[in-house]
């Protein structure tokens, strides 16, 4: 019985000594690969002796005795969400049931309560199949809840399934430094009925190498355990195996494995090292030394395998514009460009101005003023004279300088052409040196000219419009000025004293014409085509009337106010109408070109297709095709004239 006793004894001593010396033989310092390491950025898990705190730069890493830049150092204090992460591992078989059970889930809480900073903690049982009692969470009271609750007994048991599951859950929750730690006598189990194909010992290694992921194992040795297996396990993945004889033991177990994890430090650097290159890494610890680390090799440049490229076919565009015929042709029309600009600047009247030619004969100090100009502006002077000179003849350019007018535009025409002109070759030029696209310069280059007419007409269009307001006003001044005993060109300056521009300038013109001897109907009657006013024309049908009849020329110069202002009232209750018609039409028109715009910024390769293939161009020229139709017919639709 003594014997017995003793020999009971000494087994427990044995075991006792074993798990303590679980625990000190690994009482160093140890370098691990983490999950997201790749290259160039790295990331290693540096693990501590317990109760050693790292200080502020007391850390360096070595790429093959070379110190690494950048490195930065993460306690599992200071850590944040997807940095650290533990999956406690529990064996749920019927032989863990009882106090056994009830020593593993102490020993579990008594390592959350280990925990530090945000790391995260999962839970997972296994039997026949692994359950996830809880799911990734550094919530403690989550954690508690879960710890506390049984889990289901049933007979069988697979270890490395349960691995399997935990390396899952580390690698959905994207940790960082992930841990798994598996509580286990080695036995493996099928249960009842059980035919199903699970992982082995090499499998869960393979698997955990991959993911750079940490096993620990907590062995419970007994008769009937079987934990070389599991001891494999921890070598292959470079965690740590710990080994008791007593369930009473897992508390104190797990919590020195708590306080040792919370002890670690995530280092992350980016690597400089060339391609194809075996690397050493190693670390220098103050305190410590040199601490051992894993070694890796540089991805290899991936040089792709030529390919015999086809022989390169210009399109016909191409083909055209390198042709010999198109560069002759472009070259003769900049030689006629060239020599019409130098003609114009060179030519103009022999004699030169009016001034200048009565500065021949007498002294006049304006051509004294003339002279003293600069070089360049003279240069400039003649460029307009000639380009005046040669859109004389032309009936467009008599029409545009008559419209600028009207319109009070004071930049000379000559100057609109010219610098519209400069504007869209320079424009042309610097778009196609920025964007290298000839379609895009040019239609930026055509958009000039059509913006700057546009602005004119607008211009033109707004001191029309303000003359017609300003019509039923000075109609009536110039009927109340006819009842006064005034003539009707002695009324129609009474009009020009009291009315503003542009009624007083028109009028003006109206009556410094009759007084050349132009008849009042016909002067009238240039107004009329000048601003374009059908109101008007029914003054001059007055004026006529009361130059060859007479009449009370008063009254019907009332009614005439009465009808205009009527059709005022008409038309701006037709604009009102058809408000929503012209924002339509707006809308309609820049809301595909802006969404285009903006699709283009946001996401280029998105777009590339409509740009770089002949379909995409083809489909981005229909669609301005309709977009610009469709705006003229609803313009057309709510242009309603009254």
């Amino acid at each position: 019985m003594r014997r017995r006793f003793l020999a009971l004894f000494s087994i427990g001593l044995v075991g006792l000594a074993a798990s303590v010396g679980a625990l000190g033989a690994d009482n160093h310092a140890r370098l691990t690969e983490a999950a997201d390491s790749g290259f160039p950025g790295r990331s290693y898990v540096l693990t501590l002796p317990h109760g050693m705190k790292l200080k502020t730069g007391a850390v360096q890493v070595f790429e093959n005795g070379k110190a690494v830049d950048g490195l930065t150092v993460t306690p599992v204090s200071e850590s944040t969400l997807q940095q650290f992460g533990v999956v406690l591992v529990i064996d749920a078989s019927t032989s863990m049931e009882g106090k056994p059970e009830r020593a593993a889930l102490a020993a579990a809480r008594a390592f959350a309560a280990q925990r530090k900073g945000e790391e995260q903690l999962a839970v997972v049982t296994y039997n026949v199949t692994p359950t996830v009692a809880l799911p990734f969470t550094s919530d403690q009271v989550k954690i508690d809840d879960a710890l506390s609750r049984r889990p289901a007994f049933i007979f069988g048991t697979h270890i490395y399934d349960a691995v399997g599951t935990s390396l899952n859950l580390l690698r959905d929750a994207k940790i960082k430094a992930g841990t798994v730690i598996v509580l286990s006598d080695g036995q493996e189990h099928r249960g009842v009925g059980d035919t199903a194909k699970h992982q082995t010992e090499q499998s869960a290694a393979a698997a955990a190498r991959a993911a750079h992921v940490r096993v620990f194992a907590v062995g419970l040795n007994s008769r009937v355990s079987k934990l070389a297996a599991l001891r494999g396990l921890v070598r292959d993945t470079g965690g740590r195996y710990l080994a008791t004889t007593s369930i009473d033991d897992l508390k104190r177990i797990y919590t020195q494995l708590g306080s040792s994890l919370a002890s670690e430090y995530l280092l992350h650097y980016r690597s400089l090292a060339g391609p194809d290159r075996h690397i050493t890494v190693t670390a220098r610890v103050d305190g410590l030394g040199v601490v051992a680390g894993p070694e890796y090799r540089t991805p290899a440049l991936s040089v792709a395998k030529k390919v015999a490229a086809s022989p390169y076919k210009p399109s016909v565009m191409v083909r055209l514009w390198t042709s010999p015929v198109t560069m002759s042709l472009v070259g003769l029309l900049a030689a006629i460009l060239i020599g019409l600009g130098a003609s114009m600047m060179l030519s103009g009247p022999k004699r030169g101005t009016v001034r200048r030619r009565m500065a021949e004969s007498v002294s006049v100090p304006a051509a004294i003023r003339d002279s003293s100009k600069r070089p360049t502006a003279q240069i400039t002077e003649k460029m307009l004279e000639g380009t005046d000179s040669m859109l004389r003849g032309s009936g467009w350019w008599q029409r545009f300088r008559w419209e600028n007018e009207i319109a009070g535009v004071t930049i000379p025409p000559e100057q609109i052409i010219v610098l519209t002109g400069v504007g869209s070759l320079l424009a042309l030029f610097v778009l196609k040196f920025l964007f290298g696209s000839l379609l895009v310069a040019i239609a930026v280059a055509v958009v000039i000219p059509l913006v700057v007419r546009s602005l004119l007409k607008r211009k033109l269009a707004k001191q029309r419009k303000l003359f017609a307001e300003q019509l039923p006003d000075n109609l009536q001044v110039l009927a109340s000025a006819l009842r006064a005993g005034h003539s009707f060109i002695g009324a129609l300056s009474v009009v020009v004293n009291d009315a503003p521009d542009p009624a007083r300038t028109e009028f003006q013109r109206v009556v410094a014409d009759e007084q050349l001897g132009v008849p009042i109907d016909e002067a009238l009657h240039v107004v009329v085509q000048r601003m374009e006013s059908r109101e008007l024309e029914q003054v001059a049908l007055v004026g006529a009337l009361q130059r060859e009849t007479g009449g009370n020329t008063a009254e019907v110069l009332d009614r005439v106010t009465d009808t205009i202002r009527e059709r005022f009232e008409l038309r701006r209750t037709v604009q009102t109408l058809t408000a929503q018609g012209r924002m339509s039409r707006w809308v309609l028109t820049f809301l595909p070109i802006s969404l285009l715009l903006l699709i283009t910024a946001i996401n280029p390769g998105y777009m590339h297709v409509m740009y770089a293939t002949t379909g995409g161009k083809a489909v981005l020229v229909l669609a301005a095709i309709s977009v610009t139709a469709g705006s003229f017919v609803i313009k057309r639709i709510v242009n309603i004239k009254v």
